[in-house]
């Protein structure tokens, strides 16, 4: 059996995850290695420069709130304020399972409606991982295991570089996996 939470674009193709059986460690081995098979996809992808997003003003609202909510997590200088907007950002995603590029002060989407911004996605996903290693919360993790599903979904459209910084994310993410398998004592190896 296979990790069956990538198998479609999962921006159309929605995950029900809350109505998903347990199976136990099958589960966690199929989930590593959908993990492990990405990252062994993408090793001889070349290290790209890092894009400058502060001088581009065609920016849409959200990719300027999620850098600055990022900018905030690595500097280690997140408030309140930023972390509910992370928070409000997170509702949303966790209830659409999308992210649009344009929302109203509800933070309901408006506008074009578009949701197939990989980049937004990218950078979210890069707040999840920062917020759990800021909070240990759960929830972040969570949103990150199904941001990162999302992404693998959908990777065969992503541009070499976006790849690349998405198999950083998964390195984090295996990561933090493996911090939560060893604080917890889980032995799910045979």
């Amino acid at each position: 059996m296979a990790y069956k939470y990538i198998s479609e674009n999962n921006l159309y193709h929605k995950q029900t995850y809350m109505y998903s059986e347990y199976d136990g460690i099958c589960f966690l081995k199929e989930y590593i290695a959908s993990r492990e098979k990405y990252l062994n996809k993408c090793e001889f992808l070349k290290e790209q420069t890092k894009k400058e997003y502060e001088k581009n003003e065609k920016l849409s609202n959200v990719m300027r709130d999620l850098l600055n909510i990022r900018k905030a997590l690595k500097s280690n200088k997140q408030d309140k304020e930023v972390m509910d907007l992370l928070n409000t950002y997170l509702k949303s995603f966790e209830v659409r399972k999308r992210i649009y590029q344009e929302y109203d002060n509800n933070k309901k989407p408006v506008g074009s409606m578009n949701f197939e911004d990989y980049e937004i996605y990218l950078i979210f996903a890069e707040c999840m991982a920062l917020s759990y290693q800021h909070t240990q919360c759960l929830k972040y993790f969570s949103c990150l295991l199904k941001v990162d599903d999302t992404l693998l979904s959908v990777e065969d459209k992503m541009n070499p570089q976006f790849r690349k910084f998405f198999s950083q994310i998964i390195k984090q993410e295996i990561d933090i996996f493996y911090q939560i398998v060893k604080k917890n004592e889980i032995n799910w190896e045979d």
